[in-house]
């Protein structure tokens, strides 16, 4: 049997293709594990994790519109649900899981005249280490990857002092120290590891990937919050 070239060029491309997708999700699979690990190091309590896909469309059709959640709503394995109106401001939102892990995707539209900004994100939460086959979980619908994820992990720990935490987590991620602030019992900082390829600039033109957030109250316990390439979360 003869394949020309044609067939042979398609095929080699989605290998590629392939072989890039599988990469980029064992890259979060193993982002997610690193900051576990760091918790389990430091005898971190974990909270909660969370990986966040967003993106903001702007001056979106109603035709697109309507293709787009209607692809969406389509998937039965996640409960659907809706608040506002097109008029004005609308939010879509389909949950997964429990309340030990799962995914969740919201939508929100905001109405311009004819045309519409679609803000969407899917976020997927766990709480315990990611296996392999767990791992699957990340794989994101095409129209969700259009930015870079951001990993976000949460935890307690009791009786430390809060700045040899910090340094403790630090040594821990391989990172060095770039920006923050330090007060008596709050410290935020951003560090940059080389464990983890996204980078932001601050505004002297420093980079970083990494930001740690610790907060200790009366009972000394230190609530811990860490994430590349940032929080997205309070802390």
């Amino acid at each position: 049997m003869k394949i020309n070239l044609v067939t042979l060029l398609f095929i080699f491309s989605l290998l590629i293709l392939s072989r890039s997708a599988h990469g980029q999700n064992f890259n979060l699979y193993n982002n997610v594990n690193d900051f576990l690990k760091v918790a389990s190091e430091n005898q971190i309590e974990i909270r909660e994790w969370r990986v966040v896909y967003g993106s903001i469309m702007e001056n979106v059709e109603q035709a697109d519109l309507n293709k787009m959640v209607t692809t969406l709503i389509r998937d039965e394995s996640f409960s659907w649900s809706e608040e506002g109106n097109e008029i004005h401001h609308k939010t879509i939102t389909g949950v997964k899981g429990n309340d030990q892990e799962g995914v969740q995707i919201t939508i929100s539209l905001i109405k311009k005249g004819e045309l519409f900004d679609v803000n969407q994100s899917y976020q997927i939460k766990g709480k315990k280490w990611v296996s392999l086959n767990k791992g699957k979980a990340f794989n994101i619908p095409a129209q969700f990857k259009k930015g870079n994820p951001y990993i976000t992990v949460a935890g307690k720990k009791v009786g430390q002092d809060i700045n040899q935490l910090e340094s403790n987590i630090l040594d821990s991620l391989s990172a060095s120290y770039v920006e923050g602030l330090k007060e008596k019992n709050f410290i935020s900082i951003s560090g940059l590891s080389n464990k983890f390829d996204d980078n932001i600039q601050t505004k002297t033109g420093e980079v970083f990937n990494v930001q740690i957030g610790l907060r200790k109250s009366e009972n000394k316990e230190i609530q811990i919050t860490m994430g590349t390439p940032i929080i997205t979360t309070e802390y």
